[in-house]
């Protein structure tokens, strides 16, 4: 929980300019920062508090707290990790959570459709193919790279040797991935579109197209993100 300064102290405004010089130097996306920022404000307003119990004027008591602390670029650089893992955790988990319910959209759309396929022998559609190929190959490096950032987030960590950089790059490949999966669902049905749109389903069909584009529209997002931490580790 976080604790609110106290009052006309001479503690707060030190420790708020502190705190923002160390926001300004964290990456990630504001949720991952703001638990860190709070956990770093109770620290030092408990550490500040103690000095004035001792008897040290609360703006001196500020100022030893934040030293005790250390610069802003030393606590930055010592929470990056731990952001990248958060944020790698959440992208995978996310992505391999959201696979199978956009699959299956997409699968309920060719169903209810009329397209002359077997839903069951998918090398026999006709035309498609390559096409279909090169989503399930898409769809497996998503899983496995997402699988891979959720391993090496979780409790596995205890037994594998330290690797920052190797979440986010994990969970940057899932997005690709999904991005390659989705992009390749919304070009076949713009080409069935544009060359028989009578077999559709068109309630079906829309909605596995709303909901890969706005899952592409999070996995861009998210790897742009993630290779933006997987730097900031280098």
């Amino acid at each position: 929980m976080t604790r609110p300064g106290p009052p006309d102290t001479g503690a707060g405004p030190a420790v708020e300019r502190y705190l923002a010089e160390v926001t300004a130097r964290l990456p990630g996306p504001a949720r991952a920062r703001a638990g860190i920022v709070a956990e770093l404000r109770s620290g030092l307003m408990d550490a500040a508090d103690a000095h004035r119990s001792a008897g040290v004027p609360p703006a001196r008591a500020a100022g030893t707290a934040i030293r005790e602390f250390g610069a802003p670029a030393q606590i930055a650089d010592a929470f990056r990790a731990e952001i990248a893992a958060s944020q790698a955790r959440r992208v995978a988990v996310i992505l391999l959570a959201t696979g199978p319910l956009v699959g299956l959209l997409w699968v309920a759309a060719a169903a209810a459709s009329h397209l002359g396929i077997r839903l069951s022998q998918p090398w026999h559609w006709t035309g498609l193919s390559p096409v279909l190929h090169l989503v399930a190959v898409a769809i497996g490096v998503t899983a496995c790279a997402a699988l891979v950032g959720i391993a090496t987030t979780g409790r596995l960590t205890r037994w594998l040797p330290a690797w920052p950089r190797g979440a986010p790059m994990a969970a940057a490949v899932a997005g690709f991935g999904a991005m390659g999966a989705d992009g390749l669902g919304l070009a076949l049905l713009a080409g069935q579109l544009a060359t028989a749109p009578g077999r559709l389903s068109p309630a079906l069909a829309a909605a596995a197209a709303v909901a890969s584009l706005a899952r592409l529209m999070l996995a861009g997002r998210s790897t742009r993100r993630c290779l933006a931490i997987r730097a900031s580790l280098a």
